[in-house]
């Protein structure tokens, strides 16, 4: 590809990278100051722009109306391109509420780790081991490789098919959501079973507190298998990270 350093060309090219750094888990989270994100895509369009072509029409007549119809455009598919990301881990984060009921423990608020609504402390923990882990296997360095080679099939111009995207995104998100469930079956099949031999005991035993009874099992067990499986858990969660980028 040719190596064209045009302002018309770094424009576009930073509000697709820019719409990717909003949405991105690791540069999106709101404990980095909106400077550090800014430098970061700024740095990421300069590493990538040598390798986008120009499109056609663009030079120094291109008009402020077709320029800005080109940003809108950039932006769509820069969130297109990250969005299945933020949706991986939007569905970690419904693992950890799931853990936390599931487990009897008491939704005790935590600290939000890229996302700015409340969640409970298990959401926190799984989500800052998965930003960590992130950052530190060079997934983040794929997804940008990623990007890179999204202008071969997605140029600057290129109209996106909104409806099969939103189809796609369907799709994904409803088999994000069954990983999740997956992953986190021993500690759900355990709480379903130990509830339901203590519903039992409770029917033959109606003089006897059975909730006071299986509550410290209830807790106890889950932590147990929570300190088994996690490990586990966070290595396959890393694996779909894998499969989302090399589909991109």
């Amino acid at each position: 590809m040719a190596a064209l350093f045009s302002l018309e060309e770094f424009v576009l090219v930073f509000f697709r990278t820019a719409a990717c750094v909003m949405i991105l888990p690791g540069l999106s989270m709101s404990q980095l100051p909106m400077r550090v994100r800014l430098f970061a895509a700024a740095a990421i369009t300069l590493a990538i722009q040598a390798l986008v072509e120009t499109p056609a029409g663009m030079g120094e007549g291109i008009q402020p109306t077709e320029l800005f119809l080109l940003i809108f455009h950039e932006m769509v598919i820069g969130v297109a391109l990250a969005l299945p990301l933020r949706l991986l881990f939007s569905a970690l984060t419904f693992l950890g509420e799931v853990i936390v009921q599931f487990m009897g423990l008491n939704p005790i608020p935590g600290t939000p780790i890229g996302e700015d609504q409340a969640m409970t402390t298990m959401s926190s923990l799984f989500n800052i081991t998965a930003v960590v882990i992130l950052l530190s296997t060079g997934m983040l360095e794929g997804f940008v490789i990623a990007l890179a080679m999204s202008y071969e099939t997605l140029p600057i111009g290129a109209l996106l098919q909104i409806g099969e995207v939103l189809q796609l995104f369907a799709t994904q998100l409803d088999d994000f959501f069954s990983i999740m469930l997956r992953l986190g079956s021993p500690l759900i099949i355990y709480a379903i079973l130990l509830n339901m031999l203590a519903g039992l005991v409770n029917k033959l035993t109606p003089s006897i507190p059975i909730y006071f009874v299986s509550t410290p099992f209830l807790i106890c067990g889950g932590l147990v298998i929570l300190v088994w499986t996690a490990d586990d858990m966070m290595f396959l969660f890393n694996v779909e990270v894998g499969k989302v980028i090399d589909a991109l």
